[in-house]
């Protein structure tokens, strides 16, 4: 199946202090799965907006978001839980893992959270472990772990179920160099495995080179190169 992902006349304002700014105006634009796309845009100019508003954990002020033609609106609370939690994944700039689960929980936290824990789910885990070469920190905490071993456990988390999308949020930004480059290398691997739809959130030129797209923030729209 070629999802589409789509904003279509989506704009989006938030209101501060009795002041209301405009992030996104009438905004449309449809990101197809199989596909790579980098969203880059100044500081402040709305590409985690967008991140978070495909990933539906932000909501459009007006317009909608479209997942295979149908608005994700339209869908009940417990329709859209369900879609996101095995249709589209969210990695954000920091890892954001639970401390308390082991990194082996951490990854396979969907299939926990879906009461669909079986031996499977523990040997796809381990073995996912291994392609990053973290198979001896399987049950070790998220405190005892690197920034760029806690991005990798995150994207391992985002891809246990292999969703259609994967959406970045500034993956790289809190990363040295090296570990930045094994974070991106990780995403284009998987993305090109398992034939997912990549968006990725960046101020960086070098991964966005890296992408098949390249979408641009400014005037309030997402401008494709």
């Amino acid at each position: 199946m070629n999802l589409q992902l789509s904003m279509r006349h989506v704009s989006k304002s938030f209101e501060q202090l009795g002041i209301i700014a405009t992030v996104f105006d009438d905004v449309s634009i449809t990101f197809l799965q199989g596909s790579s796309y980098a969203i880059m845009g100044a500081s402040g100019s709305g590409k985690s907006t967008a991140i978070h508003l495909l990933a539906g954990i932000d909501t459009p002020t007006t317009g909608d978001i479209f997942v295979g033609g149908v608005a994700i609106q339209s869908f009940s609370a417990q329709r859209t839980e369900q879609f996101f939690a095995k249709n589209i994944s969210l990695v954000f700039q920091q890892a954001a893992l639970f401390a308390e689960l082991t990194v082996l929980e951490n990854v396979m936290l969907k299939a926990i959270l879906a009461g669909m824990v079986h031996q499977d789910s523990y040997q796809r885990a381990q073995q996912l472990l291994e392609e990053v070469g973290m198979a001896d920190k399987a049950y070790a905490y998220p405190g005892m772990l690197s920034g760029g071993q806690q991005q990798r456990v995150a994207i391992l988390r985002a891809i246990f179920v292999v969703p259609e999308f994967i959406l970045v949020d500034e993956p790289t930004g809190n990363l040295d160099e090296f570990s930045a480059q094994q974070v991106i290398d990780l995403l284009l691997h998987y993305h090109k495995k398992y034939g997912m739809g990549l968006i990725v959130s960046t101020h960086s030129q070098k991964i966005a080179q890296l992408m098949e797209h390249k979408i641009i923030v400014e005037h309030k729209k997402l401008v494709m190169q």
